[in-house]
This record gives structure tokens, C-alpha cells and sequence, in this order.
């Protein structure tokens, strides 16, 4: 019977370890992911800083990279400059349209949802007006 509780007792040690290593993954990512979106510009500094020190690249080769990502970049946010708006619209509809089929009750607890888990899609609401 001790072995069993020993075991038992691991079990939910090592399961408690996976949860927590779960959802603090699931965390970061998030962050992460809401960062690069809301700054976008600091993600060119964190890929040459990166790739910097993994490749070994000489200032020579630094300064090549540092060309391309500047290049890439601004490629990036002509091409949201001019898809964001419909990138937008096609959001909010699809927003506006699951908001009509709920009911009130539903309705708030999707916008305490939004709120939470979504402020990419807050930020595209007030951008629109809604």
C-alpha cells in the first residue's frame, strides 16, 4: 500500500509538471505572438541578433543580413499597408455576424472571450468603428 501511494504520488508530481509546462508554454507563445504582431519592427532585431550569434557571421555578413531583413521588412508592411484593411473588414464581418447569431447572454461572455484571449481582434474593432 506505501508503494502505491508513492506512486500515485509521483504520478500527480509529474503530472502537475506537464500542466504547468503547458499552459506556461502556451503563455509565452501568446505573448510572443502578440508582440511581434503589435511591434513588428523589433522582430528584425531579435532575427539578426539570433542568427548573429548561431551562424558565426563576420560584420561583413552582418551588415549583408541587416540589408536583407531591412529590405524584407519594408515588403512586410507595404503588402499590410495595402491588404490590411480588407484583412480587416473580412474580421469584423465575420465578428459582426457571429455576434448576431448569439444571444445577449452569449454576446457578453464573447466579448469578455475577445477581451481576454484576443486583443488583436480588439485592436481591429476599434480600428473599424465597431
Amino acid at each position: 500500500m506505501k508503494n502505491f501511494k508513492l506512486i500515485l504520488l509521483l504520478a500527480l508530481v509529474f503530472l502537475a509538471g506537464v500542466v504547468a509546462g503547458v499552459v506556461g508554454t502556451r503563455a509565452v507563445v501568446r505573448r510572443i505572438v502578440n508582440e511581434a504582431a503589435v511591434h513588428p519592427e523589433r522582430v528584425q532585431a531579435v532575427i539578426e541578433r539570433s542568427l548573429t550569434l548561431r551562424l558565426r557571421l563576420d560584420n561583413e555578413q552582418q551588415a549583408k543580413l541587416h540589408g536583407i531583413l531591412s529590405d524584407t521588412h519594408d515588403q512586410l508592411k507595404d503588402l499590410r499597408r495595402e491588404y490590411g484593411p480588407q484583412f480587416t473588414l473580412i474580421i469584423s464581418n465575420a465578428n459582426g455576424q457571429i455576434t448576431a447569431m448569439l444571444t445577449p447572454e452569449q454576446q457578453a461572455r464573447y466579448e469578455a472571450l475577445k477581451q481576454k484571449n484576443h486583443p488583436w481582434l480588439r485592436a481591429i474593432q476599434q480600428g473599424s468603428g465597431q
